[in-house]
């Protein structure tokens, strides 16, 4: 029997095939699966039981604390646009990107998303939300626009991220 601490200002509502999470950021639903039961005791601990596999049942905790996280504190990925010219413009429900191409890219926003661009240093583009997969998959999908290239470092990369830099073609002269 496996169990997760439910935090006080967290609700939550079992039903026969869903649990919703409600916390301060907002609410989320998650489809439970058949296979376990869902059991919540007197200390704020929400117990698994009856499960036929210990790796399913892991799997649905770690789900379920990401959904506890996620409604209680956010998630939120930093991006840097680093290159001459390249802008990120916030418009209502896209983002403009001018990544050097010779037309802007316009990306969709998605609903329970929230964008903010930074102008410190390097142009920085702040992705966060209640949903870490959403919140991380929408990050991956703006850095596939323009990757940061190994040679002058020029595109999109993850605020903590290391671009392996090469080195340039040498000339004889």
């Amino acid at each position: 029997m496996l169990s997760l601490y439910i935090p006080r200002n967290i609700e939550f509502i079992i039903a026969k095939k869903y649990i919703v999470i409600k916390g301060p950021l907002g609410s989320k639903k998650k489809k439970l699966s058949h296979r376990f039961d869902l059991k919540y005791d007197s200390h704020k601990h929400l117990l698994f039981l009856i499960s036929s596999d210990l790796k399913e049942k892991h799997f649905y905790l770690s789900i379920l604390n990401k959904i506890i996280l996620g409604v209680l504190y956010g998630y939120s990925v930093k991006l840097n646009i680093i290159g001459v010219g390249y802008k990120a413009i916030l418009k209502e429900g896209f983002l403009e990107l001018r990544l050097g191409y010779n037309h802007p890219i316009c990306y969709p926003i998605p609903s329970g998303i929230t964008l903010k661009v930074l102008n410190q240093r390097y142009l920085t583009l702040v992705i966060s939300g209640i949903d870490h997969q959403q919140v991380h998959q929408i990050a991956a999908e703006i850095r596939a626009l323009k990757p940061a290239e190994p040679y002058k470092g020029k595109g999109i990369k993850y605020f903590n991220e290391v671009v392996k830099r090469k080195e340039g073609k040498k000339t004889n002269v």
